[in-house]
């Protein structure tokens, strides 16, 4: 999946689904390659029928990014409101808020966000790639390409996505953007 081989990824998905029909991380997985293949609305369906079993089954709430990317920001939104119930002193909830007002249109609330983000990350972490979401959301890809060459120091593990997640598509055209591709090993 994060080479871009959506087909195979789907082909071993369905296998490891075989074996084991029932487990939530598989149909998770299964679903973040939708989302990462851009079938969002199937990446939905498969996410939903999770979170109808299990609420609050931390990986089946993608959907949030799968809700952004098909510009249903109101579902975005409710999901990120009911999934982190300490949302005030949460700066994934403020990054994530940010990003979603931002994409929607709603710019002063985004900065709102965006401002509780700073203060929240002094005391708690929070990973750069995720901040690099926030500043994608408002705009901002200076900010954006600068919290990922962090992440790339902090050798965070949420840069494996880079290739393929859609949220990254307005950094795809910054050369910055492709030598980071090609320092984690994800270039063509």
């Amino acid at each position: 999946m994060w080479r871009g081989r959506f087909a195979e990824a789907l082909q071993e998905s369905e296998r490891a689904r075989q074996l084991d029909p029932l487990s939530l991380i598989i149909a998770a997985d299964n679903g973040a390659i939708l989302l990462y293949s851009r079938q969002y609305d199937r990446a939905i369906e498969k996410f939903r029928s999770i979170l109808a079993i299990d609420p609050d089954f931390p990986r089946a709430h993608i959907i949030i990014s799968a809700y952004i990317l098909k510009g249903r920001y109101a579902e975005a939104l409710a999901d990120v409101e009911r999934v982190d119930p300490q949302r005030e002193n949460d700066p994934w909830y403020w990054a994530i808020r940010a990003a979603i007002l931002g994409e929607w249109g709603r710019t002063d609330l985004a900065h709102q966000a965006l401002q509780q983000l700073r203060r929240t990350a002094r005391h708690r972490p929070i990973q750069a790639a995720v901040i690099a979401g926030a500043y994608l959301g408002v705009g901002d890809k200076e900010q954006a390409m600068t919290w990922l060459e962090r992440a790339y120091a902090d050798h965070s593990s949420d840069l494996v996505s880079l290739k393929v997640n859609p949220s990254y598509d307005p950094l795809r055209s910054d050369p910055r953007f492709q030598r980071l591709l090609e320092r984690v090993g994800l270039a063509p």
